[in-house]
């Protein structure tokens, strides 16, 4: 099932899949694999469009967010300063319609990691838990995961994560985290940060990216970085929430721009 994607100013495949959000992703030979779910897609880049081979495109379209007007939320958001430079350098920058189960695992791996590490243990559990879709492996259902125990997880690599995917995957396991879509934010977040291993950075994070609530500003290394000369030395749940305070139901797009930009720094124009 093949489509086009017309290039715009406002969607850069490769900014999108490379700003921290998403990891079942590789770019080679001028072809860029994503696997999400149980689906995959091949981006073939061109001047000015994206061909694309996928299993469904109506998914990948959806997963993509091109329902989400970047043009108006970018010119809202424009202060001449740093939000606005940072908008300039990651303005190709989509936000992931993902599954939030997904996210849940992809960002416990994510603790204290690094990216070629983390997709590497995800890939793993992908390999061995997940159903074989002819050429690569779905991302595993709950039960699959809750079955596996922790030296499962040990032994993909997982390192202290593992008791926390095997507990987490045990919790899940009867659990229908769909019906949490209803819930407020803080609400949301009081679910996930319940779950064991999740504290507030990955419970931001799989809110932004799992739940598309926007109204949430995950804060990392990077981010602190970033508001170091603003706020000083200021708690991450404390900085979270000023930055909530502030930017709003924009708050995740805000946190994805200022992230790329700042840990890209050394290839950012200066401010």
């Amino acid at each position: 099932m093949n489509f086009e994607i017309e290039k715009t100013p406002t969607f850069n495949l490769s900014q999108t899949l490379n700003c921290g959000q998403v990891f079942r992703f590789r770019e080679e030979s001028g072809i860029t694999v994503v696997n999400a779910l149980h689906h995959r897609a091949e981006f073939i880049e061109f001047e000015d469009r994206y061909e694309v081979d996928c299993d469904d495109a109506e998914f990948f379209k959806k997963y993509l967010d091109f329902d989400t007007n970047y043009d108006i939320i970018q010119l809202k958001l424009q202060d001449k300063g740093l939000v606005s430079s940072a908008i300039e350098f990651g303005k190709g920058i989509h936000i992931l319609r993902q599954s939030p189960v997904e996210t849940i695992f992809s960002f416990l791996v994510s603790q204290n990691n690094h990216i070629p590490r983390i997709k590497s243990i995800i890939e793993r559990i992908c390999d061995a838990l997940g159903r074989d879709m002819g050429g690569y492996h779905a991302f595993p259902e709950v039960g699959a995961l809750a079955e596996a125990g922790e030296d499962f997880f040990y032994g993909v690599g997982a390192g202290y994560r593992a008791p926390y995917l095997a507990r987490t995957a045990r919790e899940l396991a009867d659990i229908d985290v769909a019906e949490w879509n209803a819930l407020p934010t803080d609400k949301l977040r009081q679910k996930l940060e319940a779950l064991h291993g999740v504290g507030r950075k990955v419970a931001d994070c799989v809110l932004l990216f799992g739940f598309n609530r926007f109204d949430v500003f995950p804060v990392d290394t990077w981010i602190s970085k970033v508001f170091a000369p603003t706020y000083g030395d200021i708690a991450p749940e404390k900085l979270s929430k000023l930055l909530v305070e502030k930017y709003g139901d924009c708050s995740g797009f805000v946190q994805q721009w200022l992230f790329f930009f700042k840990r890209e720094e050394k290839k950012s124009p200066k401010v």
